[in-house]
Parts: structure tokens; sequence; C-alpha cells
């Protein structure tokens, strides 16, 4: 039996500037617990980069182009991540 610190299977994570350095790298680890991961980036080429990392892993993951700071960004990225 593996010892896994959290688990996340079943569950959505979505990660804010998940697309690079240490959001990527939470990205990554929620997925390796198990969560389906929904990147929210600006840079729609960091996205992309970053859901094919995800991808290559076995994750089950999404990218989407979000700006946290417009609400009605925010609320249209939530609608099609869950």
């Amino acid at each position: 039996m593996t010892y896994q610190a959290f688990d996340l299977t079943g569950k959505t994570a979505i990660v804010t500037g998940g697309n690079s350095g240490i959001g990527l790298g939470m990205a990554e680890a929620m997925a390796q617990a198990g969560a389906a991961v929904c990147i929210w980036g600006t840079n729609e080429d960091k996205n992309v980069h970053a859901l094919a990392r995800l991808h290559a892993t076995g994750a089950k993951a999404l990218a989407l182009r979000c700006d946290v700071a417009d609400e009605a960004a925010v609320d249209r990225a939530f609608a099609d991540t869950v």
C-alpha cells in the first residue's frame, strides 16, 4: 500500500496562474493526487504548454484563458470548468 499525503480523487481543482512556475507545480501535484485540474491563465501559449505537460502524465486537465481581475471572465471560466 502506497502512502498518499492527500487524495483528491473525484475532485476538481482550479489553479489560477497554473500555466507556469509554482502554479504549474501545484497543478501537477493536484493531478498526481487524483484531481481533475483546470488551469486559469492569461497567456494562451503558456496555457497550451502547461496543458500538454499535464496530459503527458495522463492527467484529466483543461486550460482556460481567464483574467481573475475580471469578474465576468471568472464567472465564465467557472461555468466552463464545472
